[in-house]
């Protein structure tokens, strides 16, 4: 099929399928400046120029995991020096260091010191004291862990993590939605059935999330294109992901890049590629799409809101979040320079309220644009 077919189809806001994008993503490089084009577009019809920021900070609270996760540089064992875990208090007093923020995101790996309880007490404590804050915590791999050691159901951890609680949560872990690859990178964690298990049970109960696509590690454009089908029949069926995001694989300090002799992550071209087709594929179905900037560097990320991404999620971070070379370290990024870098883009930056995707209206003083550094 001629690829440039596959583009008026979606032009005209008809849905392609899983084999429509994969020649997508086969294509030569002759095809990025229509499929960019095109992309933009629909953005465009979506989100009318406006490029989205939620004022947020991303905290782990351990970095213990039994998981020996090929494509993973953040898992430390128990002995470790550089092993940690946060008590809810100290959870607490990152919140409060993070400034007046909108949204809390907690992650970690999968500790089995940590049981239900601990985890319920987390959110309890943080729902107590920040009443109004958006909390978005564990991933699908850490409810699906915390159940099994809980010997109870899905369901039940996820209605009292939400009575605690609970807002939304993250869709890490998702990986490669393909069993053969996860038995290769991540054979300790959850199978994709259990993923996606998790991702309905939680839309069921009111819980919204994300949904992520690892790339550029060992994964072939068939695994890619399974893996965003996979993402769409759930959408359909749910409703639940508020945002799909494309994730490079940063290759440093892991064994997969050991192993594999990968030496850096996936060009900025291949990302934003991903960023186009997963646009053009979701169209309707999810209205937000993100690339996180510490990834990619804030430039990258920019650019990807003339490729077809319209969010750019929040811009403080801890220490252990996965970091490219383009982030140089930072782990944070003030509104002011991500508003300029926007605007200098030809789009409208605005800050939005966490995952309902309404708009904040922009804040003009000194005092109040300090507010959202």
């Amino acid at each position: 099929m001629d690829p440039r077919i596959i583009l008026e189809t979606a032009r005209h806001r008809e849905e392609i399928t899983a084999i429509e994008a994969l020649l997508l993503i086969q294509e030569g490089p002759g095809i990025l400046p229509p499929l960019f084009e095109l992309a933009d577009e629909l953005n465009r019809r979506s989100n009318n120029d406006v490029v989205t920021y939620v004022r947020g900070k991303r905290i782990h609270y351990t970095n213990i995991c039994r998981a020996e996760c090929s494509f993973c540089s953040f898992r430390r064992t128990k002995v470790q020096k550089s092993a940690f875990t946060l008590s809810p208090a100290e959870v607490v007093r990152m919140i409060r260091e993070a400034g007046p923020i909108r949204q809390v995101t907690l992650q970690g790996g999968l500790n089995p010191d940590l049981n239900l309880q601990h985890h319920l007490e987390m959110v309890r404590t943080v729902r107590e004291e920040f009443p109004s804050l958006h909390i978005e915590a564990y991933s699908p791999s850490e409810v699906h862990f915390v159940a099994r050691r809980a010997r109870t159901s899905i369901q039940d951890v996820l209605r009292r993590l939400r009575d605690a609680g609970l807002d939304s949560m993250p869709g890490d872990s998702a990986d490669i939605l393909n069993d053969k690859v996860r038995k290769k990178i991540c054979p300790d964690k959850l199978r994709t059935n259990d993923w996606v298990a998790v991702v309905k049970t939680a839309h069921r109960l009111g819980i919204p999330t994300t949904a992520t696509i690892l790339f550029g590690h060992i994964e072939d454009e068939i695994n890619t294109c399974e893996h965003l089908e996979i993402i769409k029949n759930i959408q359909k069926e749910t409703g639940g992901f508020s945002a799909f995001e494309p994730v490079p694989f940063i290759p440093k300090d892991t064994s997969l890049a050991r192993s594999k002799k990968i030496k850096g992550p996936p060009s900025l071209e291949s990302a934003l590629r991903l960023v186009a087709i997963s646009r053009i594929f979701f169209c309707r179905l999810i209205k937000n799409i993100t690339l996180d900037w510490t990834k990619v560097g804030l430039a990258g990320a920019v650019e990807s809101t003339k490729m077809g991404a319209n969010d750019l999620g929040s811009f403080s971070v801890d220490s252990w979040v996965i970091r490219g070379p383009e982030a140089n370290g930072k782990l944070h990024v003030p509104s002011t320079v991500v508003r300029s870098a926007v605007q200098k883009a030809g789009r409208i930056p605005q800050e939005r309220a966490p995952f309902d995707g309404r708009l904040i209206p922009a804040v003009r003083t000194r005092k109040e644009e300090l507010i959202l550094v």
